[in-house]
């Protein structure tokens, strides 16, 4: 599995096998590696240098350890870009704007793929977590299940990057709904517009309609663009939107 290393620098010889033995199947997910010091004498290396690349993919979510009984390939191995991609969003949270352009993009692109891909498995899936927010009496649940459902909708889309992307800035911007719903109420508007905005687009999906579901998607994200300038005008004395609103 692993060969001495040659010239280049030990962490990159150390990062590059791991990652090759991930990429050509010899490590699967939930693969235990290696022990530190059988990996070092391989690769012919110190343990403390392997000992870095291993403290390293565990911050990237590549590699889970357990204390006493070694390092492990993480289970989900399609989320492992959420921790990088999470302090990436937080440390540019003073440009939610952009946040949710990017949100935007990626979820209509998600509503696409979901529309190709739904299988009537993932139909019945979408509709009881439908079912569940139109019933739900809090907002609290409902923000849960709004959540739980623009997530389905991404995992049926079948695309890590696309997921991975979506979860991170969820992360940063993870208040959106609660405070659209909020300033819906306050304006007057009808809170079950964006029920019927999410039915529609569940539809559009089970159907395997892409158009449709391209466009309810569109309009969704257009409405929560639109409410967080709104809310963002009457509330001018806030310089930074990241950290009262967030983006959904």
């Amino acid at each position: 599995m692993f060969k001495e290393i040659g010239n280049e620098r030990a962490f990159n010889g150390i990062l590059n096998q791991i990652i090759e033995n991930i990429q050509n199947g010899r490590l699967k997910a939930g693969d235990a590696l290696p022990a530190e010091r059988t990996m070092a004498e391989t690769m012919g290396v110190s343990r403390p240098a392997v000992r870095e690349v291993l403290r390293a993919l565990e911050l990237l979510g590549i590699v889970n350890p357990v204390p006493g009984g070694g390092n492990y390939i993480a289970e989900d191995l399609d989320s492992w870009l959420i921790g990088p991609l999470a302090i990436l969003f937080k440390l540019n949270n003073g440009y939610l704007r952009q946040n949710q352009q990017l949100r935007a993009a990626l979820e209509r692109e998600a509503a696409i793929l979901a529309a190709r891909k739904c299988t009537p498995l993932d139909a019945a899936e979408l509709l009881g977590i439908l079912s569940r927010m139109e019933s739900a009496e809090d907002r609290a649940s409902k923000d849960e299940f709004d959540k739980e459902l623009h997530t389905k909708i991404a995992k049926i889309a079948d695309n890590p990057m696309i997921y991975s992307v979506l979860a991170a800035a969820d992360q940063l911007t993870e208040n959106t709904i609660s405070g659209i719903r909020d300033y819906i109420m306050k304006t007057n508007q009808s809170a079950t517009d964006v029920d019927e905005q999410h039915r529609h687009l569940v539809e559009a999906i089970i159907n395997n309609d892409e158009k449709l579901a391209n466009q309810y998607m569109s309009e969704h994200m257009d409405m929560i663009e639109s409410c967080m300038d709104e809310m963002q005008k009457n509330n001018p004395g806030n310089k930074r939107p990241g950290t009262t609103i967030g983006g959904k």
